[in-house]
């Protein structure tokens, strides 16, 4: 990994040189640009399919699933919580996630469900680099059998999934990338999940 850090480091100094600062800057902005809109199209894609669905509410996600906070959640939970929020965020994490299981669960009741953070509720879809990703939990698995039952009757034959349920002694990483939880998942780019939404929205109108 360190090998590869450093690669990638040299490649980004060289295209710097190569380029001029003023450009390698510009570069940078459009692909944090490019980023952001990408993760805000698959943040409206995920809330806007959620409401063809309902959660078992089985909280394997709020009980095992790393939680992060954005910093609108930052923001809003410190509101809540004032300094105690500090207290239930991980220590070991460069970035800001909440204690699992999460602390703010109630035995099967989330107590700020209102004010919860933006991954809860985007979940089951969940951000793994590069591809959006859906993970399979009970709602996931319906929402991914509704998706190819509809791929299937609107013409797409072949529904390519780059990791399903099978093998249950795989080990994918989960979106902290700790391979330590077992995390199940099917990459759906934002294309796909755009078509998806307009097959769900097609049927509603029927």
């Amino acid at each position: 990994m360190g090998g590869e850090r450093g690669n990638l480091k040299k490649k980004t100094l060289l295209f710097r040189d190569l380029v001029g600062d003023e450009l390698f800057w510009f570069t940078v902005s459009q692909n944090v640009k490019g980023m952001e809109k990408d993760r805000y199209r698959f943040e409206q894609l995920a809330l806007a399919i959620q409401e063809f669905f309902e959660c078992e509410r089985c909280c394997k996600c709020c009980r095992e699933m790393p939680i992060h906070l954005n910093d609108e959640d930052m923001d809003r939970l410190s509101r809540i919580d004032g300094e105690a929020l500090f207290g239930k965020m991980e220590d070991n994490e460069v970035d800001n996630y909440l204690k699992t299981p999460c602390p703010y669960l109630k035995g099967n009741e989330c107590t700020i469900y209102e004010s919860r953070p933006m991954s809860c509720k985007m979940f089951p879809f969940v951000v793994i680099r590069p591809v959006p990703t859906l993970q399979l939990c009970p709602m996931g698995k319906k929402i991914f059998g509704e998706y190819k039952r509809l791929a299937r009757k609107y013409g797409k034959k072949d529904i390519k999934v780059e990791w399903d349920d099978s093998g249950s002694d795989n080990r994918l990483p989960d979106y902290s990338g700790n391979m330590e939880k077992k995390a199940v998942y099917v990459a759906l780019p934002i294309p796909v999940l755009d078509r998806f939404l307009k097959y769900l929205q097609a049927e509603r109108r029927k």
